[in-house]
């Protein structure tokens, strides 16, 4: 039970119970806003009804007004009466006109905006006078000038009475097709605000283009309850501007995608209310807004009903879901716990543990792999073992000291061999030597470019050191082996060899000196007492002569580059000059070859820091090669280019090639590669080594690539001086 709650059954359990929560959690929400938002979608609806029924209303009630106007002023006695202000006649016709009518007012007026007439609903059989003067109005100006637009010669205005605001129209009256006077029909804004509300079933307001509230039955009128429903001025623009989306509609704004304006709430006498705009239109034109309103009180009481209930059941699921999360979490959790000892113990090293475990589902499967592993890995480490045994005894027989290193490049097994060397030494050898052979070892890439092999001297012994990676079949550095070998007496032969070829090489300049100077000293003073034949052989062995002081000089500086006395006669030389001074020289001999030699280099000057003569001497040998080992009818081709601030030089042949297998070998001393098609060619394997060690000592670095039948490409790298580089390109 405790590894239930504090092992894997934890991790089973509380996750599936913070799902089973959340599941819970979010499928209640849903459920609620799914049923909220029916309702929701349902009201608005109604809401957008009852605001098209106040739209269609109003505009039903303005066509009544305009027949009550038309009835009035088209009456026979009316007009005549207007023209005469005769009010007495229009005291005994009018009311009988108007009494049975809709309309809440009734004004006649003069061509001077003068009252000839005035009656009003609330107030028959008084002398009303709503009011006196209706000529400062501007829509009544407008009738009384004869103005008409496209909607007709009619206009429409909202007033303010003293019974309160009224919505007037206002038309002509004629007299023989010559205005008279004027007509206007009012309705009482409260009247009306109460008539649509009965019709429509919603509380309906009605607002100026301010903002402000003209009338309402919301709160039963109350004054305290206009100002709750005041809106801003821009409300009223806001909704003209959605509302030209459908133009010539009359619609109400509802809280939908389509129309973009949220639905007002607002609470009023404790019952809240939701109220959705429209534009409210007098012949056409817009005066302001109106608005409808139905609580929404059943909305909420819904939704916290169908919340409670939701919350019950998915309440008493969430304990079920619990309950059968338990069960099965502790049915997995025994079996693994069986793994885990069973793990443990072969982690141990007790390999004969075994699980037992017999179930037909995949903890069952994991249990029987698991078994078949653990008896393989019996099996293998017996393997391992005897291998283990064997390789001991291998190294155990090898001479040379063998080293196995880690990836870390710490050793981590030596022979007998190499402990017996390295105890021969000095104990700083392993922290000296041999980690400056393993820092200067190259990367770690194919298996015959790492193998390196270097010499160490101390104590008076010389070692051989070469190391090789030890790669996983995919490719992956497991670690590297060191083979260490005590080659002091072949050191101290090659030693003798060097010295031996030095002194011979001094030694023999002073006869082939004394052979040079009588072959010229004969061939100056013969004076054609030598036939032709005679002075042939004496060329030759002027030229031999020459050859073979050439080779002693070679081997001298050998010498001197061994010893590392060779001395360089540095200072600032202009690489490009250099360049072409080896053009010039090697143009006519690839010529006379047959073999197309041509030269690449930029414009402006490439200067460098070294002894211009050692550096030609190197690239000599490089173009030499290439003449030599290019068959006629091919081409070299030298190209010179800048990188970051060297210099490199490509000597491109298309000759014979070098096979791979002697590349590596190609910059040693007396090395020379085995081709058939080379064979002829003389040559004592020095050349190469000369170039490699002077564009070291220049502080630069050689390399090669080639492929057998399709020529070779020797790349030279020498820093720049960057400082005159830069200044000479500017110049140019």
């Amino acid at each position: 039970m405790n590894r239930l709650f504090s092992g894997i059954g934890s991790k089973i359990i509380l996750p599936y119970l913070l799902l089973t929560l959340m599941v819970a959690g979010i499928g209640a929400f849903i459920v609620v806003n799914l049923v909220t938002g029916t309702l929701q979608e349902r009201f608005n609806n109604q809401l957008l009804d009852a605001g098209r029924v106040v739209a269609e209303t109003m505009v039903g009630y303005e066509a009544d007004r305009l027949t009550v106007l038309r009835q009035v002023a088209f009456t026979e006695g009316v007009a005549e009466s207007v023209a005469t202000n005769d009010r007495q006649t229009l005291d005994e016709i009018v009311p009988q006109i108007i009494v049975n009518s809709p309309a809440d007012a009734v004004v006649l007026l003069d061509m001077n905006g003068r009252e000839l007439f005035a009656w009003h609903r609330f107030n028959i059989g008084q002398d009303l006078t709503i009011q006196t003067d209706f000529s400062p109005i501007a829509d009544v100006q407008l009738v009384l000038a004869g103005h008409a637009d496209e909607f007709g010669d009619k206009r429409a205005f909202l007033a303010e009475t003293a019974d309160g605001p009224m919505l007037f129209t206002a038309g002509p009256v004629f007299l023989d097709e010559e205005q008279v006077g004027a007509v206007i029909v009012g309705a009482d804004v409260r009247k009306l605000v109460i008539a649509l509300t009965q019709i429509a079933v919603a509380r309906v307001t009605l607002y100026d283009q301010n903002g402000q509230v003209v009338a309402t039955t919301l709160g039963d009128g109350r004054e305290n309850i206009a100002d709750l429903l005041q809106e801003p001025p821009a409300q009223y623009v806001t909704v003209l501007q959605l509302l030209q989306e459908s133009p010539g509609q009359y619609q109400v704004v509802a809280e939908n995608a389509a129309l973009k304006v949220p639905l007002r709430q607002l609470e009023i006498l404790n019952q809240n209310y939701q109220l959705a705009f429209g534009d409210w239109r007098l012949r056409n034109a817009s005066y302001g807004l109106f608005s409808v309103a139905l609580p929404r009180n059943f909305i909420v009481n819904a939704a916290a009903t169908s919340r409670d209930l939701l919350n019950i059941v998915f309440t008493v699921a969430t304990i079920g879901v619990i309950l059968i999360g338990f069960l099965v979490a502790r049915r997995i959790v025994r079996p693994l716990n069986r793994l885990v000892d069973v793990t443990t113990a072969v982690t141990e090293g007790d390999l004969n543990q075994r699980t037992g475990i017999q179930r037909k589902d995949e903890i069952g499967t994991l249990a029987t792999s698991f078994d078949t592993m653990t008896e393989r890995l019996d099996e293998r480490t017996q393997q391992l073992v005897a291998q283990k045994s064997e390789l001991t005894a291998i190294l155990q027989s090898i001479a040379d000291g063998v080293i196995v290193l880690d990836t870390e490049d710490n050793i981590v097994t030596s022979n007998p061999a190499a402990q017996q060397l390295l105890s021969d030494l000095s104990e700083g050898f392993s922290r000296g030597a041999l980690h400056e052979f393993i820092e200067g070892r190259p990367p770690y890439t194919p298996i015959k470019e790492a193998e390196q092999v270097r010499r160490f001297e101390m104590n008076g012994r010389v070692l051989s050191a070469s190391s090789a990676p030890v790669l996983l079949p995919g490719g992956d550095r497991l670690g590297a082996v060191m083979v260490l070998r005590d080659i002091t007496r072949e050191a101290e032969a090659e030693s003798l060899k060097d010295d031996f070829i030095t002194g011979m090489s001094h030694e023999l300049r002073t006869p082939l000196t004394v052979v040079k100077v009588y072959s010229d000293l004969l061939r100056r003073s013969a004076n054609g007492q030598l036939h032709e034949q005679q002075y042939l052989y004496l060329e030759k062995i002027i030229k031999a002569g020459s050859e073979l002081e050439e080779h002693i000089q070679k081997m001298i500086n050998i010498s001197e580059i061994q010893a590392g006395t060779l001395n360089l006669k540095k200072e600032d030389f202009s690489f490009t000059e250099l360049m072409r001074q080896i053009s010039n020289r090697w143009q006519p001999l690839m010529a006379a070859k047959g073999i197309y030699f041509s030269v690449e280099q930029p414009a402006h000057e490439l200067t460098l820091n070294g002894d211009s003569d050692r550096l030609q001497w190197a690239l000599d040998n490089l173009i030499e090669n290439a003449l030599n080992y290019t068959p006629a009818g091919n081409s070299v081709r030298l190209e010179v280019y800048e990188q970051g601030e060297s210099v490199c030089l490509d000597v491109i042949d298309s000759g014979i090639g070098i096979a791979s297998t002697d590349q590596r070998y190609i910059f040693d001393r007396f090395f020379r590669a085995k081709n058939e098609q080379n064979y002829a060619e003389r040559g004592i394997g020095l050349g190469l080594f000369i170039t490699k060690e002077l564009i070291t000592l220049h502080g630069g670095q050689i390399s090669v690539n080639s492929k057998p039948g399709a020529g070779s490409t020797f790349h030279c790298e020498l820093p720049l001086i960057v400082g005159i580089t830069e200044a000479a390109t500017e110049a140019s």
